[in-house]
């Protein structure tokens, strides 16, 4: 039997230690596992490792829906400019003034309310046009602000485009600037010196088109744009009204134009640079005088071949003297044996007297000529202060003379500024005129100090001058022609020369048309072995196509004649562009206008004339000067050497 009464420590000692086993396995339970210490806190709250991949699920889910909605419009910009403007005028109101410091005697008040006359815009004067056709270096890529034309892809090219040059007396816009905004009649408490500069805001080139109606009217002006090498194109286009001006309206405008760089490009901009070794770009009233020494370099050299020439035949005449002397004394000798020869000698000695005479006349007349053109070109020396020949290194350095440079003082220049714009927009065969206009921006565009007079200039960005005057017809030359030069009656085939204009040169090509085919087409350049020992660029191919249609050939029977008529017969070929319209025109040289006589024969003179390599990327033509340190001007010769 057991024992009874005994230790209830010894009698419990399992059940007791079962339940503190109990009781620490809950503690546990609970501890680190429902309330487990090891939470993650994400985005301001803690999560049990259960539950955090939860919460991110579900975070997903949401994002998801999001991406799938359409997206929602968020509140629409609203303009404020004037907010900005206003708090750019007030900034000084933040300011506590008061503190008792000393004041001057004056003190100017920011609410003073100033009422600016607007100056007067300067008058735009000696307008000039010059239309030039050349081959230019031309981008092959989009020229913008970061891809400037001097550094963008560009390959030689034809192009025909047309300067047109003005000037104003850029002294007087800035004394009347100064009076309008600083002058003496300007209350003191308005006087700003910011305002008294002029900043020049556009450049503004307008042309008009002869129409090809019978009574030869103009269409309405129209904006010429800015050329495709203008990299500021687009900063320079031109907005009139505040309302539409970008972010920051007339101060901001003001700031970018106060830029010496800046103004350069927009009075003065860069023409293409001239690949064509006999052409330059000069501004027009430069560029006739270019001209005029061209013309005149060339009669000289004909001059000089005259000369050689003559001196050819005087040789040829005196040898021709010595033998005529010769045959009259041997005919003296023999005049007893054979009878007397005197009277036959005086006639054949009288006729070659009298062509003596005429051939010494001809020469005292070239002389003659020649001197009366030496002392006009002497006269016109003097009126311009020189005897010195004019030659391309002068007109170079008076174009040095006229280009606004970072040290050029505007407001200190004693002649007319010359300004300029280009268009290289122009078409082929067609006729226009031009005016020109500048302007400056208004630099209380926008508020209300303006006197009562002007208060119409409020909303108007920019001052203008008034347009120059119209210039005179600027006729563009087309590069292709086609003239009918010879017909085979049988065949009913017409021979049509055709004349192309590429890369500087005339280049032309026969072609056989038939009724119903197409004048010209494709063909590819013979080089000759010149052109290759001259370096001479020249078209892989030369598009002779003209898109005209031979259409029919009829015979036309006429009188023709000035004083007295006579009857002809030749035939006429009948031709279509569009095979809608059908014009005409005479087979044969002979029976042609007298316009396109003229313009056949300039383009086969031309292409006459020797060839010359194309120039490299921005280098000038032979005979231009430079200054040497320490030696006078020097001309380059032909190849380019001192």
């Amino acid at each position: 039997m057991g024992r009874k009464g005994g230790n209830f420590f010894e009698e419990h000692v399992e059940k007791m230690v079962f339940a503190i086993v109990g009781v620490v396995c809950i503690w546990l339970l609970i501890t680190r596992v429902l309330f487990s210490p090891s939470c993650v806190e994400y985005e301001g709250k803690k999560f049990s490792s259960g539950n955090i991949d939860n919460y991110i699920s579900e975070q997903a889910e949401l994002l998801e829906d999001k991406l799938d909605h359409k997206p929602e419009l968020s509140q629409t910009y609203r303009r404020r400019l004037s907010e900005f403007i206003a708090l750019v005028d007030s900034a000084i109101r933040e300011i506590d003034v008061g503190l008792s410091l000393p004041q001057p005697n004056r003190v100017m008040e920011v609410n003073v309310r100033r009422a600016y006359h607007i100056p007067q815009i300067s008058e735009v004067n000696e307008v000039s046009v010059e239309h030039i056709r050349a081959v230019a270096y031309v981008p092959t890529e989009k020229i913008t602000e970061e891809n400037i034309y001097d550094r963008a892809e560009h390959e030689p090219n034809d192009l025909d485009f047309v300067t047109v040059e003005a000037k104003f007396g850029v002294v007087g816009l800035y004394v009347d600037f100064y009076e309008s905004f600083a002058g003496d009649n300007v209350p003191d408490q308005w006087r700003d010196p910011c305002l008294a500069d002029p900043i020049f805001a556009a450049v503004q080139l307008q042309r008009r088109e002869l129409l090809s109606e019978p009574n030869g009217s103009w269409s309405d002006w129209q904006i010429v744009p800015r050329t495709r090498i203008d990299h500021r194109k687009g900063m320079f286009e031109v907005i009139e009204d505040v309302e539409e001006l970008p972010v920051g309206g007339i101060k901001v405008r003001l700031i970018q134009f106060d830029d010496v760089q800046v103004r350069m490009d927009l009075l003065q901009p860069q023409a293409y640079k001239i690949a064509s070794a006999e052409e330059e770009w000069f501004p027009p009233s430069l560029h006739k005088r270019f001209v005029k020494m061209q013309s005149d370099l060339e009669a000289q050299e004909k001059r000089k071949a005259r000369a050689a020439k003559r001196e050819e035949r005087e040789k040829g005449q005196s040898g021709r003297r010595s033998k005529i002397s010769q045959t009259r004394v041997r005919s003296t000798a023999v005049g007893d044996e054979y009878g007397d020869m005197d009277e036959y000698s005086d006639a054949e000695v009288s006729s070659r007297k009298t062509s003596a005479r005429r051939a010494r006349m001809e020469r005292l007349s070239e002389r003659l000529s020649e001197r009366l053109s030496e002392k006009e070109r002497l006269e016109k020396s003097r009126e311009r202060g020189t005897l010195k020949i004019e030659t391309i290194g002068d007109i170079y350095d008076e174009l040095g003379g006229i280009l606004i440079t970072e040290q050029s003082d505007l407001g200190k220049m004693r002649e007319p500024l010359v300004f300029w714009a280009h268009d290289d927009t122009v078409e082929l065969g067609r006729s226009y005129q031009y005016r020109i206009r500048f302007g400056v921006f208004n630099p209380v565009a926008g508020t209300n100090q303006f006197s009562e007079q002007d208060k119409h200039f409020k909303s108007k960005a920019i001052l203008w001058s008034e347009f120059s005057g119209i210039t005179e017809t600027v006729e563009i030359p087309k590069r292709l022609y086609f003239f009918p030069r010879a017909i085979q009656e049988l065949a009913r085939t017409v021979t049509v020369t055709v004349c192309r204009y590429a890369l500087g040169y005339w280049h032309s090509k026969d072609f056989t048309v038939k009724q119903g085919e197409v004048i010209g087409k494709v063909v590819e350049s013979e080089v000759t072995e010149d052109e290759v020992k001259k370096n001479i660029t020249v078209p892989e191919t030369i598009n002779y196509a003209t898109r005209v249609v031979l259409v029919d050939v009829i015979p036309i029977n006429d009188w023709w004649g000035r004083r007295s008529l006579r009857p002809r017969h030749y035939f006429d070929m009948l031709y279509s562009f569009d095979g809608t319209h059908i014009e005409r025109i005479p087979i044969k040289t002979r029976y042609w206008a007298e316009e396109l006589q003229a313009k056949f024969n300039e383009i086969k003179k031309s292409e006459k004339e020797p060839k010359e390599p194309l120039r490299v990327w921005g280098s000038r033509r032979r005979g231009y000067r430079r200054a040497v340190p320490g030696l006078e001007y020097e001309d380059l010769d032909e190849s380019g050497e001192w």
